[in-house]
C-alpha cells in the first residue's frame, strides 16, 4: 500500500514536496553524531541518550519492517514515554503513519478513530491493552497489539528485528502522521502531515527563537499532540534535549524548569494561565529561562506574565493543519505587551484576511484568516469534501477570524462556527472567554449561545472557578459586573452556570464545546436578567 495523499486537496498546493531530508534521516545523523548526549530528559530523572534513542528505534523499526506496508497506519497509545517517540520514528523509519490517541480516549472515541484511521497494529501500555483487546473484534483491521512492557525506554525490546528498511528517495514525500482534531464544534477529522511539515516546523521555531546547543526547551503538553514530535526534532538538530514532564502541573512545573536547567518555555491555551494563578513565591525570578512562547496569550494577563517570571512572552499561532504560521517577532515583545496581537506571519507563510466573498478585508476588519506556505496538511483522511472545503482558492482556510492593523500586525478575533449572534451583533466567544478568564478567581470559561426568542441568541458561560471555589467565593451578580466594566454591554453575558469538574478538551486545549448545556434551565443556571435590573 502506497501513502496516500487524501482526496480532496486541489493539486498545485504547497506543503506536499519532498525535502532534502526527511525526518528519520534527521534523527539519525543527530544521534550518530553525538551519541552521549541525552535525546530526552524527563522530570523524574529518566535520561535517554541519542544512542540509545536510535538503538531502540532500529530495533522496533526491524520488528515492524515484515509486519507494515508503506502507508500503513499505525496507533498508539500511551502517555508520556519515551516509547512513544520511538514508536513514531520506527514507524516512520518503515514509511508508515502513526495515528496518536489520547490516552483519556475510552470505547466510543477510540473505537471511532481505530476504525476510520484502519489502523493495522496498535502499540499501548499496560494500562490501555484491555481497552484495545475490547476494541479488536470490531476494527477487522487491526491485526496485532503490542504492548509495552513498564521498563522504560527498553519497553519494545521484545519487539526486535534487525534494522531500519531500506529508504528510497520518493520516502521523503511520504505522509508521517494522522491527528485526529475537532476543533471545538465537530467531530473528529484525521489531519494528514509528512515529512515537511515536520521538518519546516523545526526549522522555522530555530529561526524564530534563535534555538542553540545553549538551550532547552520544556514540554509540558501530552506527547500525543502535535507539538512535542517538533520539540524534539527540534532539540535533536540544535545540539541539546528536550525536558519533558510526564504531564502537565502547576505545582510540579517551575520545579522541573529550575532542576533541569530550562531557557525556553512552551505552552498553549489554558497553560499560561493556569501557572499565574499558582500562588506566588519568592522563587518566581530564579530560574535560567530567557524566553517563553505561548499560543494563545490572555492580553489582560500578559502583562502580569512578564512581571512575574522576568522574562518576554511571545505569541505564535498556528492549527494542527499548519503548525506555528504566525508568531511575534522576540525583538517586538515588549512593546506588544498586552496588545492582543498574535504577530506577523512566519517566514515563507503568507496569510490574509479575507471577506466571505473571498475579497481581502481591509485593516482593521475581521475576516477569515487563510495560508498559503510550505509543510501545510496534506488533507483530512477519508473526508475528501470537508478537505476541498478547507483548501479553497488556492488558500487553507482557517476557520478563525482576525484582523490585520496598519502596521501587518495580526490579531485572532475567535471561531467562524463560535460567533453568538445576539441582536444582530456578532459576539466572539474568545473575546469573551478572555475578558472572564482574566478574572483572578476564574480558572476556565467557556461562553456558548442560548435560543432567545426576541434576540435569536444570548451569551451563557460556564465557569470553572479556581482551587475547588465555589459560587460563594464569587456571585455570578459580581462576575457579570466584572465584564460589564470590560465588554460592550451586548457581550456581556446574560447566564451564568458553574461547574465543579475540568471541560473536556481537544488535543489542542481547547475546550470541547458540543457537549456543553445551551438551556436557561431555572435553578441550576444564573440569569442576569431575572436578577439584575438590566
Amino acid at each position: 500500500m502506497t501513502s496516500p495523499i487524501p482526496e480532496g486537496r486541489p493539486d498545485g498546493m504547497p506543503g506536499g514536496g519532498r525535502p532534502e531530508q526527511d525526518l528519520v534521516e534527521l534523527v539519525r545523523d543527530a544521534c550518530q553524531a553525538d551519541p552521549g548526549l541525552p535525546a530526552l530528559i524527563f522530570e523524574d530523572g529518566v535520561s535517554i541518550s541519542r544512542a540509545r534513542l536510535w538503538a531502540e528505534i532500529e530495533s522496533f523499526a526491524g520488528y515492524l519492517s515484515s509486519r507494515i506496508e508503506p502507508g500503513d497506519r499505525v496507533a498508539v497509545m500511551m502517555p508520556n514515554r519515551a516509547e512513544f517517540m520511538v514508536t513514531w520514528l520506527a514507524v516512520a523509519a518503515c514509511r508508515g503513519i502513526l495515528v496518536a490517541l489520547n490516552p483519556a480516549a475510552r470505547s466510543h472515541d477510540a473505537g471511532h478513530v481505530l476504525r476510520d484511521s484502519a489502523a493495522r497494529i496498535a502499540v499501548v501500555d499496560g494500562a490501555h491493552a484491555a481497552l484495545f483487546a475490547e476494541l479488536q473484534p470490531a476494527c477487522p483491521g487491526l491485526a496485532e497489539i503490542i504492548v509495552a512492557a513498564d521498563s522504560e525506554p527498553g519497553g519494545l525490546s521484545a519487539y526486535a528485528g534487525p534494522g531500519v528498511p531500506g529508504r528510497p528517495a520518493e520516502a521523503r514525500g511520504d505522509l508521517t502522521n494522522i491527528f485526529y482534531t475537532s476543533g471545538t464544534t465537530g467531530p473528529p477529522k484525521g489531519c494528514a502531515v509528512g515529512h515537511d511539515y515536520w521538518l519546516r516546523f523545526a526549522d522555522l521555531m530555530a529561526e524564530l527563537f534563535s534555538i542553540t546547543a545553549a538551550d532547552r526547551m520544556i514540554c509540558c503538553l501530552q506527547f500525543f499532540y502535535n507539538d512535542p514530535p517538533w520539540m524534539l526534532l527540534l532539540a535533536l538538530r540544535a545540539g541539546t534535549s528536550m525536558v519533558a514532564m510526564r504531564r502537565f502541573s502547576v505545582s510540579r512545573y517551575w520545579r522541573v524548569v529550575r532542576d533541569l536547567d530550562v531557557t525556553v518555555l512552551f505552552g498553549i491555551a489554558s497553560t499560561a494561565s493556569l501557572l499565574l494563578k499558582a500562588p506566588a513565591s519568592d522563587d518566581d525570578l530564579r530560574h535560567k529561562v530567557r524566553l517563553s512562547i505561548q499560543v494563545g496569550i490572555p492580553a489582560p494577563l500578559h502583562q502580569d506574565l512578564v512581571a512575574r517570571w522576568g522574562v518576554p512572552w511571545v505569541e505564535a499561532y498556528g492549527l494542527t493543519e499548519t503548525g506555528v504560521i504566525v508568531s511575534t517577532p522576540v525583538g517586538q515583545a515588549e512593546r506588544m505587551i498586552g496588545s492582543g496581537s498574535i504577530g506577523v506571519p512566519c517566514p515563507g507563510a503568507d496569510v490574509r484576511i479575507l471577506n466571505p466573498d473571498g475579497t481581502e478585508a481591509a485593516d482593521g476588519q475581521p475576516g477569515e484568516i487563510v495560508v498559503r506556505a510550505p509543510g501545510l496538511m496534506r488533507g483530512y483522511l477519508n473526508k475528501p469534501a470537508e478537505t476541498a472545503e478547507t483548501f479553497r482558492g488556492g488558500w487553507l482556510h482557517t476557520g478563525d477570524l482576525g484582523r490585520r492593523d496598519a502596521a501587518g500586525y495580526l490579531y485572532f478575533a475567535g471561531r467562524i462556527k463560535d460567533v453568538i449572534r445576539r441582536a444582530g451583533e456578532n459576539v466572539a466567544a474568545a473575546e469573551v472567554e478572555t475578558v472572564l478568564r482574566s478574572h483572578p478567581a476564574v480558572l476556565e470559561v467557556a461562553a456558548v449561545p442560548v435560543p432567545d426568542d426576541l434576540l435569536g441568541e444570548e451569551v451563557k458561560v460556564h465557569v470553572l472557578l479556581g482551587d475547588g471555589q465555589g459560587p460563594e467565593s464569587l456571585p455570578p451578580a459580581e462576575l457579570i459586573a466584572f465584564s460589564a466594566g470590560r465588554l460592550a454591554r451586548y457581550k456581556v453575558p446574560r447566564y451564568v452556570e458553574y461547574r465543579t469538574e475540568d471541560f473536556e478538551r481537544t488535543p489542542s486545549m481547547r475546550v470541547k464545546k458540543e457537549n456543553l448545556d445551551r438551556s436557561a434551565h431555572p435553578g441550576r443556571v444564573w440569569d442576569r436578567s431575572a436578577e439584575l435590573n438590566w
